[in-house]
């Protein structure tokens, strides 16, 4: 595949050919690489799984055995292999920063996992490290790619909804208590809203198509971590609309959802957060209510395809890093209650 090297700007990048594949390296050998990541990648139309990288020679070995690829022995071997084309980086928030500085300057493009870094100032020093090298910086808010979200995207920016005056976003689950490096504040900076509320945040503000100006939020902590286990936001976008956002690590058998109330019409996508969103949404207009049902597809797979065809196109990805540090600024915010 025909990828920029450091220097380079992304704008002169030779379109997409069928066939073409970005080859992948990735950088944290973890549960979450082995489940999730490296199915994806041998799912996925146009990438491929180059090795893996684990916190310990054992960790890496244990990941090729079961992924398949080369066990790298350090980051450096990772990074100096030709045939690397793109990081997927995995590993604690704490890391984020230096790895993608360090894949950045070895020509690598980089899609990292949210949250982008623990600080603003991480996430744009990871920003400048990507536009000084010209390669491409993506976040990995993969519930942009379902289909069911794209559709309702789609419906809100049509206008049929009306303007839009309230949007509602739960994720409600019953993850932890974390025994790994989440449960420490210096390395994971938050509990659920890093681990899957920021994924909410990210999904309404792309729905919606705006930014927000305004926030205010209530949060239930962990005795023992002080790390935040239920939060409820209350947000203002800076098109006018408003927004509600409750996530919660305490609860089961929750249905995690978003709702779209606007001046003509209400839209609700049911399931429509989590790994695998069941893709039905519920349209009313006129007091009409109208269901449409989409496909359930592997989102970090399609995550994968759209990186890959964002940057053979010489585009920025879907979630950008100036999308990350967005995130990461309101999660400040949210976290200051």
């Amino acid at each position: 595949m025909i990828l920029p090297k450091a220097g380079r700007r992304l704008g002169i990048m030779p379109q997409h050919r069928e066939g073409v594949t970005m080859r992948w390296g990735l950088i944290g050998a973890g549960a979450h690489a082995l489940q999730k990541i490296a199915p994806a990648l041998r799912s996925s139309k146009g990438a491929s799984l180059k090795g893996g990288l684990g916190s310990s020679p054992d960790k890496s070995a244990r990941f090729a055995a079961e992924a398949g690829g080369i066990a790298y022995p350090s980051l450096e071997a990772m990074l100096g292999d030709d045939e690397v084309d793109a990081v997927f980086i995995a590993t604690p928030n704490d890391q984020h920063r230096e790895q993608t500085e360090k894949a950045a300057a070895a020509g690598k493009h980089v899609l990292v996992e949210k949250p982008m870094a623990l600080t603003e100032g991480d996430c744009r020093a990871m920003i400048a490290a990507c536009e000084r090298a010209g390669v491409a910086l993506g976040i990995g808010f993969q519930q942009r790619h379902a289909p069911v979200n794209r559709a309702l995207r789609e419906l809100i920016a049509s206008g049929e909804l009306g303007d839009i005056v309230l949007v509602r976003g739960e994720w409600h689950t019953a993850y932890g208590p974390w025994t790994n490096w989440r449960a420490d504040p210096a390395k994971s900076g938050s509990d659920i809203l890093g681990a899957v509320g920021v994924h909410v945040f990210d999904l309404l503000g792309f729905l919606v198509g705006a930014d927000v100006a305004e926030t205010a939020s209530i949060v239930d902590r962990a005795a023992d971590t002080g790390l935040d286990q239920t939060i409820a936001a209350a947000l203002r976008y800076a098109n006018g609309a408003m927004g509600t956002v409750t996530i919660t690590r305490r609860a089961r058998a929750a249905l995690n959802s978003i709702h779209v109330l606007g001046t003509k019409g209400a839209a609700t996508g049911i399931g429509t957060l989590g790994m695998a969103p069941t893709g039905r949404l519920e349209i009313t207009r006129e007091g009409h209510t109208e269901t449409r049902e989409f496909p359930v597809v592997d989102l970090y797979a399609a995550q994968f395809e759209a990186f890959a065809e964002a940057v053979a196109a010489g585009r920025s990805p879907s979630a950008s890093g100036a999308d990350g540090l967005k995130s990461v600024a309101l999660t400040a915010q949210l976290l200051k209650a």
